[in-house]
């Protein structure tokens, strides 16, 4: 009301009463300091100008790095690492009117969350989610650091579109030795499947020469079973050998 009777004894305030809200964003109206309505459409507006505000929020998609962070993962080895949050504002409201200051909000927010997921998560497994990838869509590392951030800017206006993991690494000091433990896990594994392959293509191979009508001893198949998994298993090039009877 007041602001009203204010712009009846000062018509030539109108003039300045034409706003226009651009494309991707919204606008909260504040009367005298008290939240009166949301501007949620672009293009122009007549408001009253006397005694209102307009506060703009931008709610095109917005994107913030979180660069080289230091935490711990769940084994407790030192790690580093950076994230990307994709997040838009959906609530002028909420955005600009309940929260001082949104931007600084979240990007005070979002390490927390970081450090707090990454610490929950094995730096790497073949047997599930791990900070460098594996499990599903809803419990992989990115689904999980999304979620926990998207809890927390609740009441903020924000939606949390991605959260992803941008790089990781180990830190400085144990970078060198998990290397070498990496390779030897790498060498065990690709030792447990040679052997496995080893065995299942020997076993095979007397299973066809029986087919095929070949009589041999028990003491024939251990030898050609031996000789097999000795050239397959072998890392390097096996030489032949011809028994002599003198």
């Amino acid at each position: 009301a007041l602001s009203a009777v204010l712009s009846m004894l000062c018509p030539c305030a109108w003039l300045c009463s034409i706003r226009t809200i651009q494309q991707n964003e919204q606008a909260a109206v504040m009367a005298w300091g008290q939240y009166a309505g949301s501007i949620t459409k672009p293009g122009l507006t007549i408001i009253n100008p006397c005694g209102i505000e307009l506060r703009i929020a931008s709610t095109a998609r917005t994107s913030l790095d979180l660069k080289d962070m230091r935490c711990s993962d769940a084994k407790g080895n030192p790690i580093i690492i950076s994230g990307n949050v994709i997040y838009k504002i959906y609530s002028v409201k909420k955005a600009r009117v309940d929260m001082q200051n949104v931007e600084q909000y979240i990007s005070e927010q979002g390490p927390m969350v970081l450090r707090k997921v990454c610490s929950h998560f094995p730096f790497d497994s073949s047997s599930g989610p791990s900070l460098r990838g594996g499990g599903t869509a809803d419990n992989s590392v990115g689904a999980v650091l999304r979620k926990e951030l998207q809890t927390i800017l609740l009441d903020s206006g924000i939606a949390v579109l991605k959260f992803d993991l941008s790089d990781i690494y180990y830190a400085a000091e144990i970078a060198a030795a998990m290397l070498q433990k990496q390779q030897a896990e790498a060498m065990v594994e690709a030792r447990e499947l040679i052997v496995q392959s080893a065995v299942d293509i020997a076993s095979s191979a007397i299973s066809r020469m029986k087919a095929k009508g070949h009589q041999l001893s028990a003491q024939g198949e251990e030898r050609i079973l031996g000789n097999l998994l000795t050239v397959i298993c072998s890392d390097r090039g096996v030489q032949t050998t011809m028994p002599l009877q003198m």
